[in-house]
């Protein structure tokens, strides 16, 4: 299959080595831990605009029928897992151009630059236009700052610099790019879709999601450290955001029997995944993405939630 190796190798050796430098610091806004750090940092500070603004009815309702914050990690991980499954499906390799090492860099700095700028793994689709486009996509779509349009085409410009820098350091065929860029525009609208109509709050329906399909990754990738470390933070996501938003009073409602359901389900996936990590050899990986998972939902711990009283008091 031909993913636009001529295409690569004519923009490889028409940019310059600064031009590479520039790529590698650029790539980064694509890395899966930048996303994540980007996805927790906008779960904490959703958590705390809701509970800072608590004190306007319409606010309170609006929280109170679908709890905010946490599902921005869920569906940036839903889709990082779909990135990883796909990889695995496929099995293409990247292209194997030499990755430049200019010389006015220091000695100091050559080795984090060699490190940034190569990759390794299967190349399609690439994972950082994945990536980047459901999280910029999502803040776009999620965020409220301007008018929508232009959060979408800032959005998308970052998207366009993101595949851009994976062709430049020439780690990715074109094909990979404009493929990430379509798997990630189509999972979001799916993802976007569902939690729009779904029953129950967004972020218990956006980590069971994110939960399943990092089960279908570490399948496909016969269990690969990444697929494993999205299950792990799923699944732990889902049961500290459950545990804190559960009452603990009789189950009565069909809801709350579902949530309780997942509840049971999240601790059971927590024990399975931790004796998986243990026995695996990966506990350290296990243990770091179960963490991770946590504090994307330590908001609702931390901040104070509103309670029926709350929103029925003048």
């Amino acid at each position: 299959m031909d993913r636009g190796a001529g295409v690569l190798e004519a923009i490889y050796e028409l940019v310059p080595e600064w031009g590479a430098v520039i790529a590698a610091a650029v790539t980064q806004l694509g890395d899966g831990w930048f996303l994540l750090v980007l996805g927790i940092s906008a779960s904490w500070t959703v958590a705390w605009r809701r509970t800072a603004r608590r004190d306007r009815r319409l606010e309170r309702d609006r929280c109170a029928r679908q709890p905010d914050g946490p599902w921005f990690v869920a569906v940036i991980v839903g889709g990082l897992a779909v990135m990883t499954a796909l990889k695995h499906l496929f099995a293409l390799p990247r292209p194997d151009l030499v990755t430049s090492d200019p010389a006015f860099l220091p000695s100091s700095v050559q080795s984090l630059y060699l490190s940034i700028a190569s990759a390794g793994g299967y190349g399609f689709p690439s994972g950082h236009a994945v990536g980047a486009t459901v999280t910029y996509g999502l803040f776009a779509l999620a965020l409220e700052a301007r008018t929508r349009r232009l959060r979408l085409a800032v959005a998308g410009a970052i998207v366009v610099a993101i595949s851009l820098t994976r062709l430049v350091l020439g780690v990715h065929y074109p094909l990979d790019v404009v493929a990430g860029t379509v798997v990630g525009s189509s999972y979001l609208a799916v993802t976007w879709w569902l939690l729009e109509r779904s029953p129950f709050d967004r972020t218990a329906t956006a980590f069971t999601l994110a939960l399943g399909l990092a089960g279908v990754a570490m399948i496909a990738s016969g269990r690969a450290d990444s697929a494993v470390a999205y299950v792990a933070l799923a699944a732990s996501g889902l049961a500290g955001w459950i545990a804190a938003n559960v009452s603990p009073t009789s189950v009565s409602t069909p809801a709350e029997q579902y949530q309780r359901g997942l509840l049971l389900a999240a601790s059971v996936s927590l024990i399975a995944v931790g004796g998986f990590g243990v026995l695996g050899g990966r506990p350290r990986l296990v243990a770091s993405a179960m963490l991770l998972g946590f504090l994307s939902v330590f908001p609702a711990a931390v901040f104070p939630r509103l309670t029926t009283n709350e929103m029925t008091t003048p």
